[in-house]
C-alpha cells in the first residue's frame, strides 16, 4: 500500500494489511481488536475487512490516550 493512499481522504473498507499500516503494526491491530476499539465489518475465512474511518479513529484514540491505555483495555477485556 502506498502512503499516498493513507494521506488522501478515503471511505470504505480496509484490508488487514491496511489496518496494520494505519495502526502501526500487527500487534496494535490485535490489541485494538481485543480491547473492542476496532471491530471488523466483514469477517470471513480469508476476507476480514475493517471500516477505514474506524481505523483512523482508533489511531487517533491511540495517539491521544497512549498505547498503555490500549494495552490496559485489551487485558481488561480478556479477564
Amino acid at each position: 500500500m502506498r502512503y499516498s493512499v493513507l494521506l488522501q481522504e478515503r471511505r470504505g473498507a480496509a484490508w488487514i494489511r491496511d489496518a496494520e499500516l494505519i495502526l502501526g503494526g500487527p500487534e496494535n491491530l490485535d490489541l485494538a481488536r481485543k480491547a473492542g476499539w476496532l471491530k471488523p465489518i466483514i469477517e470471513k475465512k480469508r476476507m476480514t475487512r475493517f471500516d477505514y474511518n474506524q481505523c483512523l479513529a482508533c489511531w487517533d484514540r491511540i495517539v491521544i490516550e497512549g498505547i498503555e491505555a490500549l494495552e490496559e483495555a485489551a487485558t481488561k477485556s480478556n479477564s
